[in-house]
Order: structure tokens, then sequence, then C-alpha cells
């Protein structure tokens, strides 16, 4: 395996695209298909905090999230070419919610907001995806 290679987000996507079109295996996996694997590699994650609280050492965390992201990329692959969704529209759907569920600190002369709780700001976040799904349906 290779050691010192350092490898940027979209030399990863890249990578895993590659997977999708060559392996036989990754090439056939679907969202069903591939559940089990999210699930165990979840498990794994909080075995890896687990070890790491109990020794202080995050390799194999680090490994773990890895597997996870691994899940997390496949699956947007797999939704982009059923037209769903991209790896794009990921990133930027958890950056939105990101920004809108943290006013104090991405908008804090919204005092309304940065008021909020965490229950609140869900709440407003539904009900303002709602009115814009109804807009747009009314469109």
């Amino acid at each position: 395996m290779e050691q010192n290679t350092e490898y940027t987000f979209d030399d990863f996507v890249e990578i895993v695209r590659e997977l999708r079109r060559k392996c036989p295996w990754d090439s056939v996996q679907t969202h069903t298909s591939l559940r089990t694997c999210l699930e165990n590699e979840s498990r794994e994650v909080l075995e890896g905090i687990s070890i790491l609280e109990e020794t202080g050492d995050g390799e194999n965390l680090c490994e773990e999230l890895g597997d996870v992201l691994l899940q997390i990329i496949l699956h947007s692959i797999i939704a982009q070419e059923e037209g769903l969704f991209t790896v794009e529209d990921v990133i930027s759907g958890i950056s939105r919610k990101m920004k809108f569920r943290h006013p104090k600190i991405f908008r804090p002369e919204d005092k309304e907001a940065a008021d909020m709780s965490w229950d609140e700001l869900k709440r407003a976040e539904h009900i303002l995806r709602e009115k814009l799904e109804n807009k747009d349906r009314n469109a």
C-alpha cells in the first residue's frame, strides 16, 4: 500500500468513479446492496471511537472514517448515475444546513435566529423547506 502519497478529496472521488466503472464488485452495487456495508462501517466507526477513548490512538478511527467516506461517495456516484443528485449536492446541502443551524456563527446580526434553540431551528428549517417545495410545485 502506498504510504506517503497524499490525495485530495477530488482525487478520492475520481478513484471511486474509476472503481465504479471498472471493478466487477463496485460496478454492480446499488443503494440497497450497500445498506449492510454502511451499517457495518458505521458500527466500526463507533468501535474506533471506543479505541480512541481507551488508548488515545486515532489510527483505527481515521481508517474507519475513510471507509464511511467511501460509502458516502459511492452512494453519491450511484445517485448521480440515477439522475438523483451529485456529491456536490450532498456537500451543498449539508453546508446550507450547518450554516442555517448555526446562526450565532454565520449570521450573528440575526438576533431572532441566534436566540433560537437547535430544535427550534430544525423546525424552522423544515417549515422553510416545505414552503420552498410548495412554491416549486405551484410554479
